[in-house]
Order: structure tokens, then C-alpha cells, then sequence
């Protein structure tokens, strides 16, 4: 990774806890002053943990008001580049004048813990270039940069009929982050995601755990974030499967394994940065439910509503244990907390849900866009995963069954909601249910890392109090005991730590962003600098080079004139709506699209001009020359 870039996403990061931080210091403040004392059961007060856990939730929902403003304004609050800088400006001020910033770090712990993750997780990005992938995350950055180019809505590559049904919660997190920092673009905050997750998981576990037992956070931290499985038994050197298809290991050692300590890896999607938005908004379920005040309830609900715009398959997740934790209130309460939690949580997911509503009954539902399922593994394979965590968990589960509070009761709801969860997956994947052409909604891996976060938060309990038990017998014997158990644990990521570091070196499986195909001065970086999402562009030849336009859109927003995903026998920029989909097949039956602007690669022994046109950017693009004209 370049100084630049590194430091962009530093920045980033930065700018994006401070705004959240004041957000929910904010929300939090308002909801204190309705309550006699703000603790939830038995003094478990609301603490640094999980004040920084909510200022993740914090920025998210600045982001959505933006979003929401873009919309309202015709793309006027993310096409500009005040605005969003005016906001941050204005949130960082008010933290400076409340003096409410964070205090009180443990700085040493925090220090220590991040090194180990950064050596893990981390250190891979840095020495061999980006660690964002080809694939779903162009799709991201070029809906990040219609937004950013104006638009009040990102709609996607395709001319014409464009019509965006993916949630646009995280586009909105990742325009929000690149206006807040002037000069980086969406690449860096790709970047920049993935340190709010590789920090956002175990601090989300840590609050989950502190709800089940004081003084666990750092062991379920330290859970989520580096017990493996027992891939290491097998591999005995390094390696990490970018394909759960090619899968060596079992589910181990794998990406978007039933193990979540492998999300960790970049790049960050909607699925990571959502765990995080439900860790928060579990938490603030408990204390809707601990408190049975409504403000609180008011909040869960908002933050649950933010899971679904980011990741719409965890709403599921979140609404179930909303629902199920309203339920503990007592007879009197439920229904006035099942309320106060679900009406704002469905109110927000209809920013976003009431336009595709609307577009799926105008445009003849949707249709099936996913070329191929991911693997859905056996039960005993995807446990088998969680090595060492999978005892913990379930030893913790044991040690804290009898613990009656509300918060306690409130996880095992959790915990008995995912499960459910994963019998609907399991039977959609028996039965082969297409969901109206939503598989993936109700898929496996939609549902194991919130089963992998609970898990890592009954973890904790358990390594806390093996700790306590040997502690009280030799603090030699219990810090070096603990310490052998997450050194036999973090085994497979670590060897999966060095795969990836491969993998990134040779520019494998999509991780090409760290070529000079890509550096700054390079012709798509040149070519998407003149481009904007007004502008169509075609790529010739036809065939062959198709990834080009591609490249540009996510880089610009642009679309694309021509396309050709060898997967797909039509449809091939994947349009979400039927009729739109067929509509854009007939018209590039009929002849396509007229282009504003040709990407041509430049023959053997001289320029294009036979294409005509003026030549406005030249360069070099996979070993070739290529030329971008603007079309006569």
C-alpha cells in the first residue's frame, strides 16, 4: 500500500470515529436524561466499549441522513464538496465544546491488541499494494462514484435502464468517508472500511460479552479476532483459499468461511461492516429491554433499520432479535417496546425499500442475477471451523445459564434466533428456493457470522473464567495457559495471514489494484478522471477487453456501452428488474448503445483513425496501448 493511500485511510478512520463518536454521544445523552440512572442490569453501565461500538453505528446513521439529504436535493449533498465537510467541521466542533470525546483509553491494551491484528490482518496490504478485490467491490465503487458525481441515487453500469436495487447504505458510508477527507477517493475508502472492521467485529464482540458477564471484553475480542480453526494441522504452511469453491481445508483457511475471523481479511463488504451496525444494535436492544424505556427502544430500532440498509440479509437477523428481545419486557411492556423498537426499524429500512418496492411491482419483479451460489457447507464442517472456539462457546453457554438478567436472557434469545435462522437456510438450500430471484438472501453464509460473533461473545465468558479459576491458583500458570490457547488458535490465520500476502504479491484472484494499472498516472485513472456518470463509454475491441469499461465505471460512475461476462448468456450487466433486464438485452440486440466516448486499444504499428474522433487520453493498460476517444 502507498504512503498516500495508508494515509488517506488513516484519515479516513479517523474523521469517520470522531463524527460518530459526537453522533452517539449525542443520541446517548438524549436518551440519558430519561432515564433514572443509565445501566442495564445489576450496574453494568454503559461504558467506553460500548460508546465506541456506537459511534460505528453513529457514522453509519450520519451517513444514511445524508443520503437522505442527496435524495431530497437531487444529488447535491454528495455531488458537491462542501457539504459533507461543513457537517463533519460542525460535528467536531461540538465535540470540542461538549468536551465529550473519548477518555480514559486504555491505551496500552488497545496498542497491543491492534499490533497483533495489524500483524495479521494488516500486514499483508501493506507490503504488497491494495487488498481491495475485483468482483463486488467495483460494483461498490462505481455506485459509490454515481453518488459522488451527483446523482441522488446510484443506478449502475447499464445506460438507459439502470435501476440501482441494491441497499445503498454502504455506498452512502463510502461517499460520506471520501467528501470528509478531500483528495482520497473511493479506493481509499475501501481501504479505510476494512480498518473499521478489523476494529468494529471484536470490539462488537466485547460489548456482546459484557452483556453476558463484566470483565470479558478482551477475551471475546480476542475470540472473534484470532481463534481459527485446526487448518494448520493440514496445511503446515501458508495458505488462504480465495475460493470456498477450492476450498483444501475443510471451511478453514477459506474466505467467507462459517469461521468470520477469516472476514477480517480485506476486502470490507456490506456483510462485515453490517455485523458490525447489529452488534450495535443488539446492544442497544438489551438496553431497551433492561431499561424498558422507549427512547432506548427508539434507538435499537433506528440502528436496526441501519442494518438492513447496509446489509439487507442480516435485517432478518436484526429484526428477529428485536422482536424476540421485546418479548422479555413482561406482559405490560411488550407490545410497547416491540413497537418502539420495530416501527422506526421498518421506517428506515423504507428509505430504501419503499422505491424497490415501487420498481419491482412497475418493472415485472426480479430476476435471478447470481451466476453461481457460494457453497453451503454440512453442519459438522462449518462447526469444525470454529476449532478451539466452538468448546468455548458452548462452555460459556453452560457457565452462563443460570445467570438470570435481562441482558443475559436477551443473547440466548439471539443466540435461539440465529439458530432458527439457520434451520431457514439450511431447508431454503434442501428445498432449492429461489426467493423470486433472492437466493442469496436466505444463503448459509448470510447467517454463520452472526452465529461465529455470539459465539465469540460466549467465548469470552469461558476464557475469562478459566483465567479467574487459575489465576486464583498462579498468575504464571493462567496467563501462560491463556496465552497457549489463542497461539493454537490464531495458527490458521496466521498461516492464512502469509496465503494472503502470496496471493496479493502475485495479483491473484482479483487483487490487481495494486498494479501499475491502477497507480495514479495510469490511463483508467487518467480516463476515469475526464469520465462522469453522464458519459457512455464503449470499449473496442468488443471482446476481449471488456474489463476496461468496467474499470472505468467504478472509477467514474460511467456507463458502459458494451459488455461481455462469459458467465452469463445475457443480461451481463446484471440488471436487478426483469423487464429492464430484457429491455437492455433487445437493445443490444438491435445494435447497442450510442457512445459518448470509445476505448480503443491502439493496433500494431499505428493509431486508431479509423475509428475517428479526438484523441483525449492515452496510456498503457495491460501491456497494451490503449486510447480514449471522444466519440464523433
Amino acid at each position: 500500500m502507498s504512503p498516500a493511500t495508508l494515509a488517506g485511510a488513516v484519515v479516513q478512520l479517523a474523521f469517520a470515529l470522531v463524527a460518530g463518536w459526537v453522533v452517539a454521544d449525542g443520541v446517548l445523552g438524549w436518551v440519558g436524561r430519561s432515564v433514572e440512572h443509565p445501566v442495564v442490569d445489576q450496574g453494568d453501565r454503559i461504558g467506553l466499549p460500548e460508546r465506541a461500538l456506537c459511534a460505528v453505528g453513529g457514522f453509519v446513521a450520519l451517513a444514511v441522513l445524508l443520503m437522505a439529504g442527496n435524495l431530497m436535493t437531487g444529488g447535491a449533498v454528495f455531488g458537491t464538496r462542501f457539504v459533507v465537510p461543513v457537517a463533519g467541521a460542525a460535528l467536531g466542533a461540538a465535540g470540542l465544546v461538549r468536551r465529550r470525546l473519548p477518555s480514559q483509553i486504555p491505551w496500552l491494551k488497545l496498542v497491543l491488541f491492534a499490533a497483533i491484528l495489524a500483524a495479521i490482518y494488516l500486514r499483508p496490504v501493506l507490503l504488497e499494494g491494495s487488498g481491495v478485490r475485483a468482483g463486488d467491490a467495483s460494483f461498490h465503487m462505481g455506485w459509490t462514484q454515481q453518488l459522488l458525481a451527483g446523482e441522488p441515487m446510484p443506478s449502475g453500469p447499464a445506460p438507459e435502464f439502470g435501476r440501482n436495487a441494491y441497499p445503498w447504505g454502504f455506498h452512502a458510508v463510502m461517499a460520506t468517508m471520501v467528501r470528509l477527507v478531500p483528495g482520497t477517493n473511493t479506493l481509499v475508502a475501501q481501504e479505510a472500511l476494512h480498518l473499521v472492521v478489523l476494529l468494529g467485529i471484536p470490539l462488537g464482540a466485547a460489548c456482546l460479552a459484557r452483556r453476558l458477564r463484566p470483565g470479558t471484553g478482551w477475551f471475546a475480542a480476542s475470540a472473534v479476532a484470532l481463534i481459527g480453526g485446526f487448518g494448520w494441522l493440514v496445511a503446515r504452511r501458508p495458505a488462504f483459499v480465495a475460493s470456498p469453491s477450492e476450498a483444501r481445508f475443510g471451511a478453514d483457511l477459506v474466505v467467507a468461511s462459517p469461521n468470520s475471523v477469516y472476514e477480517l481479511f480485506p476486502p470490507a463488504f456490506p456483510r462485515e461492516l453490517g455485523l458490525v451496525v447489529l452488534a450495535a444494535a443488539a446492544l442497544l436492544i438489551t438496553f431497551a429491554v433492561g431499561t424498558r424505556d422507549r427512547r432506548y427502544g427508539l434507538v435499537a430500532g433506528v440502528v436496526t433499520g441501519l442494518v438492513g440498509l447496509v446489509s439487507a440479509p442480516l435485517l432478518g437477523s436484526a429484526l428477529l432479535w428485536a422482536a424476540g428481545g421485546s418479548l422479555l419486557t413482561g406482559r405490560g411492556a411488550r407490545l410497547r417496546t416491540l413497537a418502539a423498537v420495530m416501527l422506526p426499524a421498518l421506517a428506515v429500512f423504507a428509505l430504501w425499500f419503499g422505491p424497490v418496492l415501487a420498481s419491482f411491482i412497475r418493472y415485472g419483479g426480479f430476476v435471478n442475477i447470481t451466476p453461481q451460489l457460494g457453497i453451503e457447507w454440512p453442519l459438522p464442517v462449518a462447526l469444525a471451523s470454529w476449532g478451539l472456539l466452538l468448546p468455548a462457546a458452548l462452555a460459556g453457554v453452560w457457565i452462563t445459564r443460570r445467570r438470570d438478567t435481562t441482558a443475559v436472557r436477551a443473547m440466548f434469545v439471539f443466540v435461539a434466533a440465529t439458530v432458527a435462522m439457520l434451520l431457514v437456510a439450511k431447508a431454503r438450500g434442501a428445498l432449492d428456493w429461489d426467493l423470486a430471484g433472492n437466493a442469496t438472501f436466505l444463503h448459509q453464509g448470510r447467517v454463520w457470522p452472526e452465529a461465529h460473533l455470539l459465539g465469540a461473545a460466549f467465548a469470552g465468558v469461558a476464557l475469562a473464567a478459566a483465567h479467574s479459576w487459575l489465576r486464583a491458583r498462579s498468575r504464571a500458570l493462567a496467563t501462560v495457559a491463556i496465552s497457549m490457547l489463542v497461539l493454537v488458535g490464531a495458527a490458521s490465520p496466521v498461516l492464512a495471514s502469509a496465503g494472503f500476502e502470496e496471493i496479493l504479491a502475485e495479483h491473484e484472484h482479483g487483487f490487481v489494484y495494486g498494479t501499475d494499472n491502477f497507480a495514479p498516472d495510469s490511463f483508467v485513472m487518467k480516463a476515469a478522471h475526464l469520465l462522469d456518470a453522464d458519459d457512455v463509454v464503449m470499449t473496442v475491441p468488443a471482446r476481449g477487453s471488456n474489463s476496461l469499461g468496467f474499470w472505468l465505471f467504478q472509477f467514474s460512475g460511467c456507463r458502459i456501452a458494451n459488455y461481455d461476462d462469459e458467465r452469463l448468456a445475457n443480461n451481463d450487466l446484471r440488471i436487478r428488474y426483469r423487464d429492464l433486464a430484457a429491455a437492455w438485452d433487445a437493445r443490444m440486440a438491435s445494435g447497442g448503445f450510442t457512445a459518448d466516448y470509445i476505448a480503443m486499444k491502439v493496433p500494431a504499428g499505428g493509431p486508431p483513425v479509423e475509428q475517428g474522433g479526438e484523441v483525449a487520453v492515452r496510456g498503457e493498460f495491460l501491456s497494451s496501448e490503449w486510447v480514449l476517444l471522444r466519440a464523433d
